[in-house]
């Protein structure tokens, strides 16, 4: 593997880690502002369907570019 794709494999690495922590972020505050208000857990869950399609879609760009980095070689 060259230098140069190893450092575009990190890279990537990198923003998939801050795409995921953004996600688990979003889901951590919904889930914050509902334990505030003293409703518990389960008014949270009415944003599971966002909550998978968020993930879902880091997951495939995450996937879709790291193939074509393994496309280049």
């Amino acid at each position: 593997m060259s230098q140069e794709t190893d450092l575009a494999r990190r890279r990537l690495y990198k923003r998939a880690i801050m795409a995921y922590s953004g996600g688990a972020g979003m889901v951590l505050l919904a889930l914050a502002i509902s334990i505030h208000h003293g409703t518990g857990w389960r008014p949270a869950l009415a944003g599971m369907p966002l909550y998978v399609t968020v993930f879902g879609g880091i997951t495939y760009q995450f996937i879709k570019e790291l193939r074509a980095l393994n496309g280049k070689r």
